[in-house]
């Protein structure tokens, strides 16, 4: 009973290691794509950050062709929500 004990507590032993030994995840952005549409400037503003942030381009999704866009890895859209007549939708 004591021996069969032991195994259990070994195989639950890695769920407490280190930071360090435990696998780490790829979070690299390969090909990212950001698009927005504004009505005031704000999404356009906020697009500009995130771009910044990532080092991406920002492209007016009026202005993207399909190619374009099904090329990224990844791709980020900003679109407003107010001002667009689809109040009941928000």
């Amino acid at each position: 009973m004591k021996f069969s004990a032991v195994i259990v507590l070994a195989a639950y032993a890695n769920a407490f290691a280190p930071l360090s030994q435990k696998l780490a995840f790829n979070t690299e952005l390969n090909s990212v794509g950001v698009y927005y549409s504004t009505s005031t400037g704000n999404t356009e503003t906020v697009c500009g950050y995130i771009c910044e942030e990532l080092g991406a381009d920002m492209i007016d999704i009026a202005d993207a062709e399909d190619g374009e866009i099904t090329s990224h890895d990844t791709i980020i859209v900003g679109a407003p929500t107010w001002n667009t007549g689809a109040d009941e939708q928000r």
